[in-house]
Parts: structure tokens; C-alpha cells; sequence
């Protein structure tokens, strides 16, 4: 798994998403199955714009085929649906899973 901070240094929306694409491609590359983009949880310093924007970007992702599902980090609970559904959850460490991390998205590629 692959870790990228898109919100390090409060960049602008359009340039996270730029790293969020550059992260995408880096993990396809490395035949990574699953990425984790940090996001920031969202209350302050307008990473709530760049999570918003991120969620967004990856309904587009998702419904292009260019990625295969994606899960927010606290959406992980066993008795969340989206998280029974969620294709990749094999793919997210054990110690993702207990800290379940709401400024985080797992991206299964």
C-alpha cells in the first residue's frame, strides 16, 4: 500500500486533486493494489474543501472504471454497509482498520 498527503502545506483543491492523480498513477504503476490519500479530516484550514473535492473526483474515478472502489477511513466498521461492500477491504492493514482514521481514503485500484 501506497501513502500520499494531498493536504500537506494547505495546498489549493486544484492542486490536491493534481497530487491525488499523480498518486493514482504512481500506485498503478507500482502494481500497488490499494492507496491511502490523506485528505485531512476536514473541521478546519479548509481541508474540508480538498476532502469534499477528493470524494467527488473519485465518484468520477469510479464511475470512469479508472478505479475500483474507495472507502473514507471511518467508514470502516464491520457493520457499515459501505464497508461490506467495499471491494478491497483484504487490502487495508490490520492497524487501518483499528484507528479507522476519518482524514484518510483507501483507494482500491
Amino acid at each position: 500500500m501506497i501513502t500520499r498527503d494531498i493536504h500537506y502545506g494547505m495546498p489549493t483543491v486544484d492542486t490536491a486533486l493534481y497530487q491525488l492523480d499523480l498518486a493514482i498513477k504512481a500506485a498503478k504503476n507500482s502494481k500497488d493494489k490499494l492507496l491511502e490519500v490523506i485528505v485531512g479530516h476536514g473541521s478546519t484550514g479548509g481541508t474540508h474543501k480538498i476532502k469534499t473535492a477528493t470524494v467527488n473526483k473519485l465518484d468520477e474515478y469510479k464511475d470512469k472504471k479508472i478505479i475500483k472502489d474507495y472507502i473514507i477511513g471511518n467508514e470502516i466498521d464491520i457493520f457499515n454497509i459501505k464497508y461490506q461492500n467495499f471491494m478491497g477491504k483484504e487490502y487495508i492493514p490490520e492497524s487501518e482498520k483499528i484507528k479507522r482514521n476519518k482524514g484518510s481514503i483507501f483507494i482500491y485500484l
